[in-house]
């Protein structure tokens, strides 16, 4: 724990503090859009406590914390559209927060170069995800990790403030934060070998002012990402519906029929005329679902080996995993379906356990 009594880490707090409170007043206007911020980054700070909790643990937790009804299927298809799905990758990205945010910690509490230089270090090192693009989210897991390891930085309310902000507050909010770490650790002296509080003040509101016109650009492209996520959602919510169990998974079947039918043809079996309309109309439902982007996340009917972080994201029915590394061979009932990319999930694969092989 810092000590907050120390004047330095004191005059810190404060320039966090006030930091937080620009971004929150850029977001007072627009808090309703803010919604889904705060909900994956209350996520993210319970997988910072725990890095090994389980998604629908972790909604659990979520609903005992916040009075919520969560379910854990959101909670995969928040983490999915994170790319923090993999429970390995997840803990990679947790895991330099946690190394990240204590390297802060120190140079913050020793304030010598060589700690800073060290922090820096961590700072630029990239963590890609499973695909080997770095994280998006890295900045932000790390401003999460640092008030969940050293909640007396919050001078109030701060810690619910940051819950608001998404990546590109994020990125400015901890560009000030390191700001002020460098000023503390290598700043000029006077010629008393003393830190110069009113140097370091117009220094820092030199960068912060140069900083402002590339957030704004930032900001102005995580609005236009988000109004694409708004038709992205609708979509997700259309398609979701035909291969929900109440219409009885319409996707699943026109998949099923379609492939069905080019296997009869395959084989020359003769379809009656009669049904030559309804299985044109098959084929156009599927042409219509591809075209929208709609894919089978899995082959129907196969059997594949699964490890556990692959199987988190399906309804699986067997026999628990005994480790997070062993494999087991599952039967492919349901495809499951995605959107786009396989990072936005409409529909689950239904997996179940092979033990006959």
């Amino acid at each position: 724990m810092l000590n907050i009594n120390d004047p330095i880490i004191k005059r810190f707090t404060e320039n966090l503090h006030n930091s937080v409170e620009r971004r929150n007043k850029r977001t007072i206007s627009a808090s309703s859009s803010y919604d889904d911020y705060i909900l994956e980054n209350r996520l993210i700070k319970i997988f910072c406590e725990d890095k090994a909790i389980e998604p629908h643990r972790c909604a659990d937790k979520f609903n005992d914390l916040y009075g919520q009804n969560l379910s854990g299927d959101r909670v995969i298809q928040i983490l999915r559209f994170l790319h923090l799905s993999y429970q390995s990758k997840r803990a990679e990205l947790l895991d330099w927060a946690t190394e990240a945010v204590d390297a802060f910690a120190k140079a913050l509490a020793t304030r010598v170069p060589k700690d800073f230089e060290a922090f820096i270090a961590l700072r630029d090192k990239k963590i890609c995800n499973r695909d080997g693009d770095p994280f998006k989210i890295q900045i932000r897991v790390f401003c999460l990790m640092l008030y969940v390891k050293h909640p007396e930085l919050d001078r109030g309310k701060d810690t619910e403030i940051v819950e608001k902000f998404g990546n590109a507050h994020m990125k400015y909010f901890f560009s000030e934060a390191v700001d002020f770490l460098r000023n503390i650790c290598v700043n000029r002296r006077n010629r008393n070998g003393k830190r110069d509080p009113l140097q370091e003040r117009i220094e820092l509101l030199e960068t912060m002012l140069n900083r402002s016109d590339m957030m704004l650009k930032d900001l102005q492209d995580e609005f236009d990402e988000k109004i694409r996520e708004s038709h992205q959602n609708e979509m997700i919510e259309f398609f979701s519906l035909l291969n929900s169990e109440k219409y009885g998974c319409i996707l699943d079947a026109v998949l099923s029929v379609r492939n069905g039918v080019r296997k009869l043809r395959k084989e020359n079996v003769s379809i009656p005329p009669e049904i030559g309309a309804l299985l044109i109309l098959i084929e156009r439902l599927a042409h219509f679902i591809r075209d929208n982007k709609i894919n089978p996340i899995l082959k129907p009917g196969s059997v594949q080996d699964m490890r556990l972080d692959e199987v988190e994201a399906c309804d699986y029915e067997g026999s628990p995993f005994e480790t997070t590394d062993q494999v087991k061979h599952v039967k492919v009932l349901s495809p499951g379906w995605f959107y786009q990319n396989k990072d936005v999930q409409i529909a689950r694969p239904r997996l179940k356990e092979v033990t006959n092989v």
